[in-house]
């Protein structure tokens, strides 16, 4: 459940959107096979980054209203 959380929240905010699609296909389609691989780590990098960043500040904001605060 936690990993359709995290690509419901990253959908919604932009993250998937045509660039990124763009980027799929860039990796998916390089013909280098050196250049492939890394352009698959860079962007598994960069998915991770963001899915960090998302779960950072859903951490922080869950922390908040278990204590009763109000943003």
């Amino acid at each position: 459940q936690l990993q359709k959380l995290l690509d419901g929240a990253l959908s919604a905010g932009g993250w998937f959107d045509d660039a990124h699609e763009s980027m799929v296909l860039k990796a998916a389609t390089a013909p280098d096979d050196n250049e492939r691989i890394n352009l698959v780590r860079h962007l598994v990098l960069e998915q991770t980054r963001l899915g960090m960043l998302v779960g950072v500040a859903v951490g922080l904001e869950l922390a908040s209203e278990l204590r009763g605060e109000q943003a």
